[in-house]
């Protein structure tokens, strides 16, 4: 698949994505005038499009935060999917109960993702490959770095998105290399899933 189909992929992702509700998935904390942002942000209809169109089942995402994504990206599951999907969510501090008790699917790991034994839980729920790995935690090259390395190498994901690829120089350069590392495989999806600031990239790994 060259750039341009991978290009079409997100922007059909980004349509799909627009029809879907996502009105239980609010983008919660935030540093900006509002202290907490009570609806989804536009980058979650894209995960929510982009698992859809696909056919994604099983996911994981590292960093939770209020649980916003992980729960876009349960509402982008195909309704026949459900059941046999396996969603999990990775974070070291734990938010939003209340929220989380409308989706029972979704197993919730508590803990630093590149502490061994929760890597050894994360990867131990899934009964195979999976479809997506979803990277929103530390903005550092080095971290997010080795949860690629160790996530991808355990689970092996269709694709593997980065939020926030623009936000500051140390994504900018781990971005900078893996799209020189994938070519065709890489896209910058940040004007299409309107992400424009903070940045949204796309690989597709497997």
């Amino acid at each position: 698949m060259n750039a341009t189909g991978l290009k079409e992929i997100c922007q059909r992702a980004m349509d799909i994505g627009m029809g879907i509700d996502l009105t239980d998935c609010p983008y919660g904390e935030t540093t900006g005038p509002c202290s907490f942002v009570k609806r989804p942000t536009k980058y979650y209809f894209f995960l929510a499009g982009f698992v859809r169109l696909q056919r994604l089942t099983h996911v994981l995402e590292i960093g939770t935060n209020c649980g916003g994504s992980i729960m876009s990206i349960y509402n982008g599951l195909c309704e026949d999917d459900i059941t046999v999907s396996r969603l999990a969510t990775v974070d070291i501090i734990r938010k939003n109960d209340e929220g989380f008790k409308k989706y029972p699917f979704i197993k919730r790991i508590q803990g630093d993702s590149l502490d061994g034994g929760v890597i050894e839980k994360a990867v131990n729920f899934f009964d195979k490959d999976i479809d997506l790995l979803y990277i929103d935690s530390l903005h550092e090259y080095g971290h997010t770095k080795k949860n690629i390395d160790i996530y991808s190498g355990k689970l092996k994901p269709r694709y593997v998105v980065l939020d926030d690829i623009r936000q500051c120089d140390d994504m900018k350069r781990l971005w900078s290399e893996l799209e020189k590392q994938f070519g065709d495989n890489a896209f910058d999806a940040s004007d299409v899933s309107i992400r424009k600031g903070a940045g949204f990239g796309v690989l597709r790994w497997g």
